[in-house]
């Protein structure tokens, strides 16, 4: 009984450093290349999207407008293809060889639960990093766009920062947290499918990492567009 609790204790503490692990390589590790998209989004969409409403002549829904489109739309879908494309991954490749070299059977003739070892600290991390990453993309996305609007059109653009973080109602920021809790789940959890799919070769690696990444747009694509009808019908 006490070998059970402590080994039981051992892998949960193992769990929390998977989580932890999870949360540094896809969202922290991430940072660089979030901050480059991030600043070409804000220089070229926001401050484009900023001086076609300030040349009509009626700036009152341009708050509005970033909302919708930067926060709500591009923000969490830009940032889950950074992640598609650099976690969703890496998870298959990793169960993937864990699953051809016998570590999860070993895992599981010990009486290990995948679920809570493996599974859950990466769906977990993965959306805990996805919407810690679209929270700061947004950030650099809005201001840099702004602020570069504010210099070249008119200064007074420089109030649309304090104009957006007072329009962030509870049920915005209730949905922006959603759907991007909803994005990083669906990325991990097709991920840790398809590397569990991996048997015999490692040739079934890139394909059932080619499998993921397509799947996961498609479902990404999907609650996109499910989302965007229930916010705006």
């Amino acid at each position: 009984m006490k070998d059970w609790l402590a080994r039981n204790r051992l892998f949960r503490s193992r769990s929390y450093s998977t989580t932890v692990a999870q949360i540094i390589f896809t969202g922290v590790d991430a940072l660089p290349t979030i901050t480059v998209i991030g600043l070409a989004t804000g220089f070229i969409f926001t401050f484009r999207l900023i001086s076609v409403v300030d040349s009509l002549g009626d700036t009152s829904d341009i708050t509005e407008l970033l909302i919708t489109i930067i926060c709500l739309g591009l923000g969490p879908f830009l940032a889950a293809i950074i992640i598609i494309s650099r976690t969703g991954s890496a998870i298959v490749v990793d169960l993937g060889n864990m699953k051809l070299h016998g570590e999860i059977q070993a895992l599981e003739y010990l009486g290990v639960n995948i679920n809570d070892y493996l599974i859950a600290p990466r769906i977990i991390g993965t959306a805990i990093s996805q919407l810690a990453i679209t929270v700061y993309f947004t950030v650099i996305a809005l201001v840099s766009g702004i602020v570069l609007s504010g210099y070249i059109l008119n200064p007074s653009h420089f109030e649309l920062i304090i104009d957006i973080s007072r329009s962030f109602s509870p049920h915005l920021i209730s949905i922006f947290i959603v759907k991007n809790i909803v994005f990083g789940f669906v990325i991990a959890t097709v991920a840790c499918y398809n590397g569990l799919r991996v048997h015999r070769s490692a040739t079934e690696l890139p394909q059932r990492t080619t499998a993921s990444i397509v799947q996961t747009l498609i479902f990404i694509f999907a609650i996109d567009g499910l989302l965007a009808l229930a916010i705006f019908l």
